[in-house]
């Protein structure tokens, strides 16, 4: 759990195994996409899905959604 600079960070240190993770979960995705770490959170969750975690399940809660979110 972390800001998209501190995960980043971590995964810089190599300090996240993301093989066995369950879920991943955008809080205030609206304000944090708005803010511009946009390409922090492809990033973030590029990593994520090159690990090949199984049955990973993906949650985003915001107020609105942009378009390319879809």
């Amino acid at each position: 759990m972390g800001t998209t600079g501190r995960v980043k960070d971590h995964m810089d240190r190599k300090n996240f195994d993301f093989t066995h993770l369950k879920f991943a979960v955008l809080d205030e995705a609206d304000i944090m996409l708005n803010l511009g770490f946009k390409e922090d959170v492809e990033l973030i969750m590029k990593t994520i899905k090159s690990a090949g975690p199984r049955d990973l399940q993906c949650l985003m809660f915001s107020a609105t959604v942009p378009k390319w979110v879809h």
